[in-house]
């Protein structure tokens, strides 16, 4: 079985509403997903990690649904600090199966697969946080037996906007998720299954390990920054192919995490 985790494509139906997004990057994002599309075999689950669009907006959305289409798997999003929480709920209550309350949180069982999504944003803030309602939510669902018990892959993929870490740059560490995060790693630390944390948010694709987990960033088609640790100004920007991830599940409880590089330094208007 494959997953593709994808993050922060920026989508604007209008005028962008942040600074670095590329004028293309409508062009790029579909670069980005043709590629996907002819992968061999399809995905059985897109995964999105936040900032699925750029200003947030119903129309954003509609561009965003309609681009994404092409997957006969189910897509699954996060929102990030550049979502907004009732269009995006709006735009996929259809397909995501999020949890009552004002929090866009879901669990979802898909061949096997578990995902749970859990919102991390602070609305008009860049860093995220986990508020007591959403510890709670996450504790009883990472207790839910029932639930794992289902997920014949024996692999469950946690998915947040904000990494829950520490990315050695003080510019990034600054806007990660700050409230809430000892809270977090005590319950994922507490989790005795196959846990694999999706994030994204940072613009650049990494790879590491938190609390016993393997986590993933992915990077951003819309931009992405330079390599470096220790930034303490805004990190140059990267002209570098940009990084999506393919989750490939072998045998249960085995996974491959391959990075997908695309070249979008020249993208055809």
């Amino acid at each position: 079985m494959y997953i593709l985790h994808f993050s922060d494509f920026h989508l604007f139906a209008g005028e962008k509403e942040s600074t670095h997004p590329r004028q293309d990057t409508v062009a790029a994002v579909e670069r980005v997903l043709a590629d996907a599309a002819r992968l061999t075999p399809q995905p059985d689950l897109v995964l999105i990690s936040g900032d699925l669009t750029d200003c947030g907006t119903a129309e954003d959305y509609a561009l965003a649904k309609e681009m994404l289409t092409r997957f006969s798997a189910p897509v699954l999003v996060v929102p990030g600090n550049h979502d907004r929480r009732a269009p995006m709920r709006a735009a996929f209550a259809d397909s995501i199966p999020f949890a009552e309350g004002p929090f866009l949180n879901f669990d979802l069982i898909h061949k096997g697969i578990r995902v749970i999504g859990l919102d991390t944003i602070i609305p008009g803030a860049v860093e995220g946080e986990l508020c007591a309602a959403r510890l709670d939510w996450l504790a009883d669902r990472l207790a839910d037996e029932t639930a794992r018990a289902q997920t014949d892959s024996a692999v469950t993929f946690l998915m947040l906007h904000h990494p829950p870490f520490d990315l050695a740059s003080p510019s990034w560490d600054a806007m990660t998720l700050l409230t809430g995060r000892q809270e977090f790693t005590r319950l994922i630390s507490g989790f005795k299954g196959h846990l694999r944390l999706l994030t994204g948010h940072v613009h650049r694709p990494l790879i590491t390990t938190h609390a016993g987990h393997f986590a993933a960033v992915a990077g951003s088609p819309a931009f992405q920054y330079a390599p470096g640790l220790g930034w303490t100004g805004e990190p140059p920007l990267s002209a570098e192919p940009y990084v999506y991830w393919l989750h490939h599940i072998t045998a249960p409880g085995t996974v491959i995490t391959s990075p997908r590089m695309i070249d979008l330094s020249a993208v055809p208007a």
